[in-house]
């Protein structure tokens, strides 16, 4: 069952709700997949069950995990 909305549109320029909607998909993946990179293109995925926003930002970044990143590490290394 599709479960993750999207929604892009241009910074600055949203249209609201359904103007911004792209499709629904059955994971974050996928919606990320379908997300055209572009600098100015901004984008909300959204659990249609909780309608909470699950991720969002740029999609020139929508494969940032920030996880991935730490404080900890030294240039030393």
């Amino acid at each position: 069952m599709k479960k993750y909305l999207a929604f892009t549109y241009y910074v600055g320029r949203s249209h609201g709700g359904i103007k911004d909607f792209l499709d629904v998909f059955d994971s974050v993946e996928d919606a990320l997949d379908n997300i055209l990179v572009e600098r100015n293109r901004y984008y909300q995925i959204v659990d249609q069950d909780s309608m909470k926003v699950v991720r969002e930002g740029l999609s020139m970044f929508k494969n940032f995990v920030p996880e991935k990143f730490s404080s900890d590490s030294s240039a030393e290394e």
